[in-house]
């Protein structure tokens, strides 16, 4: 969206749309049926930036791989031996077995 990007478009624009108790956002929603929002500081130089510089067109150079990559080898700058997973932490491991939250941890131990 400026001459020094790149044509490929990642990322977010707006940390906050919506105004929360924290004081960020554009707009307050004053309830889940509003049919408008209230425009705050800020929604209209967002507005404006959208409207004067257009998202990037194409697909940036994208090709879809053929085939999976295969992880790195260990070397000298990679120390990591790929076909092992590292060891639970300790505390991640002690939520997992103690259910210490109401979610559900299918994935976990």
């Amino acid at each position: 969206m400026s001459p020094e990007m790149t044509g490929v478009y990642s990322g977010g624009l707006m940390y906050e749309y919506a105004l929360e108790e924290n004081g960020y956002g554009i707009a307050k929603i004053p309830s889940p049926q509003a049919a408008a929002v209230q425009e705050e500081d800020g929604f209209a130089k967002f507005a404006d930036a959208l409207k004067n510089n257009p998202a990037p067109a194409g697909d940036g150079g994208f090709s879809a791989p053929t085939s999976a990559v295969p992880c790195p080898t260990k070397d000298s700058d990679w120390l990591v031996d790929s076909t092992l997973l590292p060891a639970i932490p300790a505390g991640a491991k002690k939520v997992c077995t103690h259910r210490l939250f109401d979610i559900r941890l299918d994935f976990c131990c």
